[in-house]
């Protein structure tokens, strides 16, 4: 029995962390392998991984030299066939690792649009610096999974990822988990209409953007916001500024959001920097219409079918609005056109309808197939 194992920072609440639990649940899309799950880190789990899975916690504490020592060991021991690595850290870690053993097949997975997400960690020669060991490693693995087509193409372009082991492959969605999860009743007291916008509260969510253009609408139901984060004073300060604690809730960290995103008229999201959006595709789950960014990788591949997509102007796209980055006049206007609730309506239809596209049966699939196509390539 061929052996896979898994590595990832750890097992937190982030959009990797999801995508690796899911493309786990169901076991009987890989009931040939011998599965195995390595989290670089000793912190909380807090997803619930299926009882087939041989689980590895080291203790790196978040450490690059920790980690490449710590899989180092484990990999020695456990002596996987093929090993997938999710988030930058352990994609570096686990693509150094293949001068190790020439037999051992090594797949990253990356979530971000890791060109633009540097730009917005690190100025000058830190962000010189923070791209280099990327553009080294990343080459020497035998195959890197890109989740948009946007992702994919800043690693062959940026990071010297050879086009012919680049591929793409979308996250994996649980419809009918997130379905049920929003029938429960929510953790928080909601007003009877809302706007709904969920991320963490940092420059990347661009969420004192998202309250600008919000404030400059003809919106009138609140805007409540979901997350927790290293900007939640100074967004909370920023609101003060505003005048506008009825207009703008921070609701904080919710353990259930589908509960409450549900009940929302629309979702909103004005970030800068997605690999591929979960937020925005968990609301179409839910049926609700939607607003976005069109960061660099993700939304106009989701909203529009068109990775390329780029517009100056508010889009009425195939499956939501698609505003301009970082515009907040034109992020205003997509607001006030969801005052008009046969436009809301149609939006709701044509998002659930294209939600289906990611589930985790076609996706889960998809990515199994694949590590199975690499595990066979000589």
């Amino acid at each position: 029995m061929k052996r896979v194992l898994f590595v990832i920072n750890s097992i937190g609440y982030g959009g990797a962390e999801r995508a690796l639990v899911n493309l786990l649940s169901k076991p009987s899309f890989y009931s040939e392998f011998d599965v195995h799950v390595a989290l670089l880190d000793d912190e909380p789990i807090v997803r619930t991984l299926p009882d087939n899975i041989t689980l590895h916690q080291l203790e790196s504490k978040r450490g690059l030299f920790r980690s490449f020592i710590n899989l180092m060991r484990l990999q020695r021991e456990c002596k996987p066939d093929l090993c997938v690595s999710f988030l930058v850290r352990a994609n570096v870690v686990n693509a150094a690792l293949k001068l190790a053993s020439r037999n051992r097949k090594v797949v990253l997975c990356e979530r971000m649009h890791l060109s633009s997400h540097l730009d917005g960690q690190f100025k000058n020669m830190k962000r010189v610096l923070a791209g280099i060991l990327p553009k080294l490693t990343y080459r020497l693995a035998d195959a890197v999974i890109g989740v948009s087509t946007g992702v994919t193409s800043d690693l062959v372009e940026n990071f010297s990822v050879p086009a012919t082991k680049a591929t793409t492959i979308f996250n994996p969605y649980n419809l009918s988990q997130i379905e049920e999860h929003s029938d429960i009743e929510p953790e928080f007291a909601l007003p009877d209409s809302f706007v709904v916008s969920t991320g963490r509260l940092t420059p990347s969510k661009n969420v004192k953007g998202l309250i600008d253009a919000y404030l400059a609408s003809n919106e009138s139901a609140p805007l409540c916001i979901l997350g927790e984060g290293e900007q939640k004073e100074e967004i909370e300060d920023y609101i003060i500024l505003k005048n506008a604690k009825q207009k703008v809730l921070l609701l904080g960290y919710a353990e259930n959001p589908f509960a409450i995103v549900s009940k929302a008229k629309y979702y909103v999201s004005a970030s800068l920097n997605e690999g591929f959006p979960n937020a925005l595709v968990e609301a179409m789950v839910l049926g609700l219409p939607v607003i976005m960014t069109n960061c660099p990788s993700g939304p106009a591949e989701i909203l529009n079918e068109n990775p390329q997509y780029t517009s100056d102007e508010l889009t009425e796209a195939k499956h939501g609005l698609l505003a301009p980055l970082n515009n907040t006049s034109e992020l205003t206007r997509a607001f006030n056109l969801y005052s008009e609730e046969p436009i809301r309506a149609n939006y709701a239809e044509k998002a659930r309808k294209r939600a289906e596209d990611f589930s985790i049966e076609t996706i889960a699939n998809e990515y199994w197939q694949f590590l199975r196509q690499t595990l066979l390539q000589h």
